[in-house]
């Protein structure tokens, strides 16, 4: 076995184990490098990789002399923020002011680095024109969009640069539905033009040849590895680290046995750090229907589980479908895509666990 362990199972942290992406990476890349005119978005469920295959990018990007690769944070003032690191890496003097103070004083008014700087898209536009003339080109990444009063304003000021012919790009990353609110905003409809990067389970081979590799090529543990972890990235990188460290400290070899033996960890591990946040941040009606599928995979049975009409609960249906929390399955059916999923719902209605979360319908 490897004496190194491989995985890493800490979110936004590009693994050495990186299955699947970097032939969209590397095709997305080159799509900017040859003026792709529409921004990007990266989307799946929590977990899937987005975040990890953004970071993967801005290093690729940061090897590039010719790019200024800039990632940003939602959050209020977003457009200083911006301005404030293509100043510092354009190597502007005027750096040194967003650098050193903490806040400016301009007249009557205090500017905090939290707030938007006045003229900031004549100051940005300025940047870009120098950065255009340097034969360069400026590459954004934000992690986490949603239809937020930042994203607003930093997409309007993107769509501005673009239309002027600037060399600027975008990438950001978000949950499917809350994408999908952003690019319905009436303000932000040239959105709906964005290129749109859905985080795909990982193919169940390259799972198996993976886990192969490090666990001294033992096919029957690889494949019931990949079969536990459905193509869920978080859950491949996971459940091959909790394995792997447990070898390690108790010196086994990897065996069906040692595999079972550490079964409940990694699943309570994955109820604790992916589904209770997965399961919280959709709505009441979502999780509604999350349990009612546990045993009514059907439509029709579901609506009556619910006590709402069939084309009422088509919509939240359709949304845990955007949202990558099921899949449509056989006669009219739905399925669970994520791992273990099932189990987690189950413990979500135990008076007794720890996941409890009481739905009345």
């Amino acid at each position: 076995m490897q004496e190194r362990n491989p995985f890493n199972p800490t979110f936004g942290n590009v693994p050495p184990i990186f299955l699947d992406k970097q032939k969209v990476i590397d095709e997305l890349i080159d799509e900017i490098q040859n003026g792709y005119p529409q921004p990007f978005f990266v989307t799946g469920v929590r977990g899937s990789g987005k975040t990890s295959f953004l970071t993967r990018i801005s290093q690729i990007l940061n090897e590039d002399p010719n790019c200024y690769c800039v990632d940003l944070i939602n959050e209020e003032g977003i457009l200083t923020s911006l301005a404030r690191k293509l100043y510092r890496d354009h190597g502007s003097k005027l750096s040194k002011i967003f650098n050193v103070f903490e806040s400016i004083k301009i007249g009557a008014v205090t500017l905090t680095k939290e707030t938007e700087i006045p003229n900031v898209e004549e100051m940005l536009e300025e940047l870009m024109q120098s950065i255009q003339k340097q034969g360069k080109y400026v590459v954004i990444t934000v992690d986490e969009v949603n239809d937020s009063k930042a994203i607003r304003s930093f997409a309007q000021q993107y769509n501005s640069l673009k239309r002027q012919n600037y060399p600027i790009y975008a990438i950001m990353t978000g949950l499917p539905d809350l994408v999908l609110d952003l690019q319905n905003n009436e303000r932000l409809t040239f959105l709906l033009r964005s290129r749109k990067i859905v985080m795909q389970p990982l193919d169940n081979l390259d799972m198996e040849n993976a886990y192969q590799d490090v666990f001294d090529g033992n096919f029957e543990v690889a494949h019931q590895m990949a079969g536990l972890t459905n193509g869920y990235s978080y859950a491949f990188q996971l459940l091959g680290d909790i394995y792997f460290r447990y070898l390690k400290r108790q010196q086994l070899s990897p065996s069906l046995d040692n595999l079972n033996a550490i079964f409940n960890q990694y699943e309570i591990t994955l109820f604790n750090n992916a589904y209770q946040k997965i399961f919280a941040e959709v709505s009441e009606g979502d999780r509604k229907y999350l349990v009612a599928i546990l045993d009514h995979p059907q439509l029709s049975a579901s609506a009556q589980v619910m006590g709402k009409g069939v084309s009422y609960v088509s919509q939240y249906r359709k949304r845990m479908i955007d949202r990558g929390l099921v899949q449509p399955s056989t006669y009219g059916k739905v399925r669970y895509t994520l791992p273990l999923f099932d189990k987690f719902i189950e413990q979500t209605q135990n008076p007794n666990s720890e996941f409890f979360w009481e739905i009345n319908y």
